[in-house]
């Protein structure tokens, strides 16, 4: 078999397959690592490989993500994000087993059909948002979410990224070429037609924007003159914006947290995880486990007070659409299901070998659930 090694410095990978060193762009981004990081990805299937190998996606916390779901033969599990499909292809290399993958972004569930050609019989796509896996109607021998975005989306040009100019969509169910799963308002739409006060409460509640207020006033004032529709244009009132002291001397950009903000508020995200959450844990069999990665500390939190209210631990009633409080003697879901194992005490992180070689890991937190009964 041969074997594809991939070379990464920085935001661009290099790779050698039993020939001369040849580069080809990756991904943009600000990092530069100090030393290479090398991945190997088998070619055995090269005609059939469904992703280009120039564009290889580099799952996060691939290894503990595997480790708790021990995929067994004869099971059925679900992918219910299944993005760029690294933890559905480690799933069906690890056992004789089916993955039902689920994603809600149309691109993705094209390169799970191409993905299905090398497993033939053991991988089926459902164009789905992860918060309606209930209608699937199926019980699983292990689930996984990942709720972040993937490579291909982030370079995409639906504007997530705010290192590339491109229309401010941010709608994650909608490309031009498939049409849309569901109906979202774009984010030009919202930075345009929402109050300042609105628009300042979003970036505060999603994305914990300490200058949301002058962000909000500035969108504002711009957008009397002439509208603000891609991501350059919202830099630039970002960048106007924040003070110059703090933008010069922040350890991620201005804009990280208001594009953050805005791809949570547009694809309902939070909504969304706690809906998966819910119905994950109806749709597990006995012995069955919820593997759950996010990105950003709102989901850890509401992953995190989920599973421990499940375990026993706490009771939590969620109120609003991004906030929840812990509450004393109340009944809980934990009170209606099976009896639950925390196997994370802790939220895991990702290692720093990992963090070298996947910047975007940095924030990654892995949780996992086991449904005893």
């Amino acid at each position: 078999m041969a074997s594809l090694f991939i070379l990464q410095r920085g935001g661009t990978f290099w790779r050698r397959s039993g020939s001369p060193l040849s580069r080809s762009l990756f991904f943009s981004n600000n990092y530069w690592l100090p030393r290479y990081c090398y991945t190997t990805v088998t070619t055995s299937n090269a005609e059939t490989a469904p992703f280009p190998y120039q564009r290889v996606h580099q799952s996060v916390l691939l290894e503990e993500v595997i480790g708790y779901l021990a995929p067994q033969n004869g099971k059925i599990y679900l992918d219910g994000t299944f993005g760029e499909g690294g933890y559905t292809k480690r799933i069906l290399d690890s056992a004789n087993c089916r993955v039902i993958a689920v994603d809600q972004d149309p691109s993705a569930i094209e390169k799970a059909h191409q993905l299905a050609n090398i497993y033939p019989g053991r991988l089926s796509a459902v164009w789905q948002r992860f918060g309606d896996i209930a209608k699937l109607r199926q019980p699983f021998d292990g689930i996984v979410l990942d709720v972040g975005l993937s490579s291909s989306q982030i370079a995409s040009n639906r504007g997530f990224s705010f290192q590339k100019d491109a229309l401010l969509d941010m709608r994650m169910s909608y490309t031009d070429e498939h049409g849309a799963l569901c109906r979202l308002i774009p984010a030009h739409a919202i930075i345009n037609q929402y109050s300042r006060d609105k628009l300042a409460s979003i970036f505060t509640k999603l994305g914990q924007e300490r200058f949301a207020k002058n962000i909000a006033a500035e969108i504002e004032k711009r957008r009397a003159t002439s509208p603000i529709n891609t991501t350059r244009q919202l830099v630039d009132v970002i960048m106007t914006a924040v003070p110059k002291r703090y933008a010069h001397h922040s350890q991620i950009h201005p804009a990280t947290r208001v594009f953050q903000s805005l791809r949570i508020y547009v694809n309902d995200e939070l909504g969304q995880l706690r809906s998966a959450l819910e119905s994950a844990v109806q749709m597990l069999n006995v012995g069955g486990r919820l593997v759950v990665v996010s990105f950003h500390s709102l989901e850890d939190s509401i992953v995190k007070k989920f599973f421990r209210d499940l375990a026993g631990q706490t009771s939590t009633s969620y109120i609003d659409d991004n906030d929840y409080i812990e509450e004393e003697g109340e009944a809980s879901i934990a009170d209606t299901l099976q009896s639950f194992n925390l196997l994370t005490k802790r939220a895991l992180k990702a290692s720093s070998t990992e963090i070298e070689c996947n910047p975007r890991s940095r924030s990654a937190r892995l949780r996992a659930l086991e449904r005893l009964e």
